[in-house]
């Protein structure tokens, strides 16, 4: 049975989508760049409802400290992003700190959604 996908998630995925391989982007530029400024949290909710195997490059999105988020309520997809990383050629150190200056993805402008639309 497919789960019904909610118009943020489905925002959020489209957005992720667009990051290319071997880049990063953390979850407040995500929600910048989809209009939802302050939303950081909200976009990892998102991505944490994905079923699993995704085509969606989740991995790619990573906490503002330019780190994978370790914790055991992850259920070890903290582990399973590490793999994805390293797979891309990110290299991932023990504590799940990335080298986020030198992969960080920079979008073309036009990508970014305005926060508020004028009537």
């Amino acid at each position: 049975m497919a789960v019904e996908e909610r118009p943020f998630d489905s925002r959020v995925y489209a957005m992720v989508r667009r990051i290319p391989h071997g880049q990063l982007a953390t979850y407040g530029q995500v929600a910048e760049l989809i209009g939802a400024y302050g939303c950081a949290r909200q976009v990892g909710w998102a991505l944490r409802r994905l079923p699993l195997p995704s085509e969606v490059p989740w991995q790619r999105v990573v906490n503002a400290q330019g780190r994978i988020a370790m914790s055991p309520g992850r259920e070890g997809s903290d582990w399973m992003q590490r793999q994805l990383l390293l797979a891309e050629g990110i290299a991932v150190a023990a504590d799940g700190r990335l080298p986020l200056a030198q992969h960080r993805w920079r979008p073309p402008l036009e990508l970014a959604e305005p926060s508020c639309t004028k009537e």
